[in-house]
């Protein structure tokens, strides 16, 4: 029997899946990289086509492994991430009874007054609903989506004999014997959070058949083995063990060394995640910040910002196309040469501020009728305030979670460990550290979920007998940025003035604008 030396982690992002083959040092040793099929039917919708999906992840393992060069009967195991809020109906035969609605996607918002309705006949609040799932009732959760198929589609959901996450596509696709979800990261608003097992309560009050939903496994559970037609289409070795994994950002946790308590964590992707752990029980005294379980026993508290790097990436491409032609002509990121150009202005834009809420607003505010605006322009105003005032919109908006969550029991941050693609820029991570007033750290691997992957493999196949021995020896601090004393207190006039223009904006003119939508939507 070959000795094992590596593990593989399958990493699947909202736009992209990579899979990484590592070392049990925590060294890539081979990438593969693929965009996902994502599909934009109309305004707030985002759609995922399931074959196609299946598909990317078997190219980007069977390109990961191939490009690292290992024999893949070294590889001792391979473990999974995914993007959550996602919800994916199947039928008898394994197809799709409807396109996989993305997290992204706020069809569900709609639902939201029956369901508040649904749990007043059976003599609940959205408080109690919280205390029971540690989830506030949102219509980027996965529940509203689901109540949206059973109203306007029931044919798919009568059809669907498993309903499951994303977790369940993938763990099903590489071998298991079910649609397995991760017990620690199952968003459904009908768990009990106290083990995180289905609620018969939850359950009768939202009419959901408790038979269809998939079932749970532990993180760092075997769930299954590589088999021959799987071995084929992904490069592994046939019997490779699969290790359940855990959701995106639990993962990005881990991966980033957030293990013991008072290391936050933010990661600036395509969304925008804020994230502290307890060993105790948590459930946040204003209700505001979702609760879920961690690899290792214990509570993580989350906010998530529906648009982060996203929202930037849309400046870029909608707003700045003479920056980036220039950028391509001195061989420059576009990035780089935006975030050059901010440092033109000075901390708090002059009075620019940017709400980033291109797809409504998460935590700690909840209002999917918000929209993304640029508020507070001049003819003083520059090119450089309006850049730098979105990148700054992106960081209040990570701080008005990490804020929240400390308000809501979570035990303050020593320090914030940045991840994402904002991570990669110094001048963005001193501002974070900046607008935080918090030290902030990065580690040396930027594919972050899919090293927290291999960490998960490698606890699992008994390499490390837990996380802490697994991060001691994968996970390594890189960057380290203190708060500048001579700019924290102008951002943080700065970031009362920001709230003010959210809160002066919230309800009455943000509900005009997304009807006015509405009304003449294509």
């Amino acid at each position: 029997m070959a000795e094992k030396r590596y593990v593989v982690g399958v990493d699947m992002g909202t736009t992209s899946t990579k899979t990484v083959v590592f070392n049990f040092e925590g060294e890539a040793m081979g990438y593969g990289q693929k965009l996902n099929p994502l599909i934009y039917p109309g305004v707030g919708r985002v759609e995922c086509d399931g074959p196609s999906m299946i598909q990317t992840l078997y190219d980007t393992c069977k390109e990961a492994v191939a490009s690292s060069g290992v024999d893949p009967k070294e590889i001792a195991a391979v473990s999974f991430d995914m993007f959550r809020c996602t919800m994916v109906t199947r039928d008898k035969n394994g197809g799709f009874t409807t396109p996989i609605i993305i997290w992204q996607d706020l069809r569900g918002a709609e639902m939201m007054p029956a369901m508040e309705r649904m749990l007043a006949d059976h003599g609940m609040t959205t408080d109690d609903l919280y205390d029971l799932c540690g989830m506030p009732l949102g219509g980027v959760n996965p529940s509203t989506k689901l109540q949206w198929v059973k109203k306007h589609l029931p044919e798919a959901y009568g059809n669907a004999v498993r309903i499951h996450t994303m977790m369940g596509l993938m763990t099903k696709a590489f071998g298991a014997e079910d649609y397995y979800d991760d017990i620690d990261d199952t968003p459904w608003l009908q768990l009990n959070g106290q083990d995180f097992q289905y609620s018969d309560k939850l359950c009768d009050a939202f009419d959901v058949d408790k038979s269809k939903l998939a079932p749970l496994k532990r993180c760092g559970e075997i769930i299954g083995e590589v088999s021959a037609d799987v071995a084929e289409k992904t490069g592994l070795a046939v019997g490779t063990p699969l290790v359940m994994g855990t959701g995106d950002q639990q993962i990005g946790c881990l991966a980033n060394g957030c293990i013991p308590e008072g290391i936050g964590y933010y990661c600036g992707g395509t969304a925008g995640i804020a994230a502290g752990k307890s060993m105790q029980f948590l459930r946040d005294p204003n209700r505001k910040c979702y609760v879920l379980g961690t690899p290792d026993g214990g509570y993580v508290m989350e906010g998530q910002a529906n648009a982060a790097g996203s929202a930037f990436k849309w400046f870029r491409t909608e707003i700045c196309k003479s920056e980036d032609m220039a950028a391509q002509t001195i061989g420059m990121s576009v990035y780089d040469f935006l975030t050059h150009e901010a440092r033109k202005s000075l901390p708090g834009s002059n009075g620019l501020f940017f709400l980033p809420y291109l797809q409504g607003a998460n935590t700690p505010h909840y209002e999917a009728n918000a929209r993304g605006t640029l508020t507070g322009m001049t003819f003083a105003h520059t090119r450089a305030d309006i850049v730098r005032a979105v990148m700054e919109g992106i960081c209040f908006d990570a701080r008005d979670m990490l804020d929240a969550m400390v308000a809501g029991n979570v035990p303050d941050y020593q320090t914030v460990r940045l991840s994402g693609g904002i991570a990669r820029s110094d001048y963005w991570c001193q501002m974070q550290a900046d607008i935080y007033n918090r030290p902030c750290e990065t580690v040396a691997e930027e594919e972050a979920t899919a090293l927290g992957c291999a960490m998960v493999a490698a606890v699992g196949a008994g390499v490390y007998r837990d996380f802490n021995e697994a991060a001691d020896h994968m996970v390594k601090v890189t960057r380290h940025y203190e708060p500048n004393s001579d700019t924290t207190q102008r951002y943080e006039d700065a970031y009362q003035a920001w709230h003010q223009v959210y809160h002066g904006l919230s309800g009455q003119a943000f509900n005009a604008v997304k009807d006015y939508q509405e009304k003449y939507r294509n």
